[in-house]
């Protein structure tokens, strides 16, 4: 929700932010969980620019216009595109980092939510999402609790040999929209 530069910049280079910062006070036992999304598993693979991804660290005003310069493909819905792409890039950074995090035998994994029964989840029932649940093995929007639940897991030493990783926690959908493609049902 806001302009595609501004969602590439608050997503992609704030978890470089986070994870620099977390990297740096990370000790053993230690675990960062940040959050991706459904949509970049969404994304076909051709349209994400992996081979621009280091560049974040490197040289983020150029890595911001490789991907704004990505959502050209879909400009009536740039700002969906650097989304998907965005949250592609946090699962991507979170693999990438686990290594480090690793060294000091820290953790890190990232969360990818579908749809949830939240106020934004419910923004996004009126731009398409509903419709995504008739794919899902689960016909509803997850609860807000099952998240959490989630990430108290992953940030918990229950989970310490989870790392670089991503979860999906969708209720099925992407299991569905793989299973149904483009024909998914309409009732």
């Amino acid at each position: 929700m806001g302009a595609a530069e501004f969602i590439v910049r608050v997503n992609a280079l704030g978890t470089v932010n986070v994870t620099r910062a977390a990297l740096a006070a990370a000790s053993e036992d230690f675990a960062l969980v940040n959050v991706a999304s459904i949509a970049a598993h969404m994304l076909p693979s051709v349209l994400i620019p992996t081979r621009a991804f280091p560049l974040a660290e490197t040289d983020p005003d150029r890595f911001v216009r490789k991907l704004v310069g990505r959502t050209r493909v879909a400009r009536s819905q740039a700002a969906g595109m650097a989304y998907s792409l965005s949250k592609a890039y946090v699962k991507w950074y979170s693999a990438r980092s686990a290594e480090e995090f690793g060294a000091g035998g820290a953790r890190v994994v990232s969360v990818s939510p579908g749809s949830f029964d939240t106020t934004m989840g419910r923004l996004e029932q009126k731009s398409g999402s509903a419709a995504l649940l008739k794919a899902a093995a689960l016909k509803r929007f997850g609860r807000p609790e099952e998240v959490a639940e989630l990430l108290a897991f992953l940030a918990s030493e229950k989970a310490g040999y989870i790392t670089g990783t991503d979860i999906l926690i969708d209720g099925g959908t992407y299991a569905g929209v793989q299973r149904y493609g483009s024909k998914i049902p309409r009732d």
